[in-house]
């Protein structure tokens, strides 16, 4: 068993003759925030899509939880991390229920599969009331603005109180509000003993004190990893 929660060893994931990432080590620990920075395209994505369970490699490994993922533990993985991404999900949702897609949290899949009970939709229900989508409760996901749909992805995120919470560049389509009830949220779930957040983004100004540690991609590849103090000194 790995003591770390997340560990990546060369890994790469190869579309045709491009790699979207390559060469890949990283390990992160239990209980660290991590904020995951670089450019549009340097592989952000790809890679915490991968850690999530949301998208096969082609090479390297990749344990979670101090396993290997497999077939057999996805789904378990999947439940464990709450995951929040547009870019990904904006792919697969349409006309899916904003109650729907919170509950999905529960099993970590893309739609129900297993049983859901009153006090299921209590939570999903207060989640939504709290990240202000009280009228959309039952509107579809093709109705919604994209800072609404950002709301629900981090309502179906937080459903099964994650052991690791992964932010793929959440503030995308967010109001001054909502961005900043965003932060605040992050910064109580900071609070909770050893709560593993990963944060992604392109933008120097998310980078919040609360993020101690940094992992730096350019084109696919690991440029930078560490402190953050220390690796934005300048």
């Amino acid at each position: 068993m790995s003591e770390y929660i997340v560990e990546t060893k060369h890994l790469n994931c190869k579309v045709g003759q491009k790699y979207l990432l390559q060469d890949i080590t990283w390990r992160v620990q239990k209980g660290e925030r991590w904020v995951v920075f670089g450019m549009n395209g340097c592989g952000k994505t790809t890679l915490l899509s991968i850690i999530a369970g949301f998208r096969l490699f082609t090479s390297g490994d990749v344990s979670v939880f101090g396993a290997p993922i497999s077939d057999e533990n996805i789904l378990d993985i999947r439940r464990k991390i709450g995951w929040v991404s547009a870019s990904y999900f904006d792919k697969y949702y349409t006309k899916e229920s904003v109650m729907d897609i919170v509950l999905s949290g529960k099993y970590g899949t893309l739609g129900l599969n297993g049983e859901i009970t009153l006090a299921d939709r209590k939570l999903a229900r207060t989640l939504l009331l709290e990240l202000g989508l009280t009228r959309q409760i039952d509107y579809t996901f093709e109705m919604l603005s994209k800072g609404e749909r950002q709301n629900v992805l981090i309502a179906r995120a937080l459903f099964s109180n994650p052991e690791i919470l992964v932010l793929d560049e959440p503030c995308t389509g967010l109001d001054i509000y909502n961005r900043e009830y965003l932060f605040q949220t992050i910064e109580k779930l900071a609070e909770k003993q050893n709560l593993t957040i990963i944060y992604v983004t392109h933008y120097v100004d998310e980078i919040k004190p609360v993020f101690s540690k940094c992992l730096l991609l350019k084109q696919g590849r690991v440029f930078a990893q560490g402190d953050t103090a220390e690796l934005f000194r300048d």
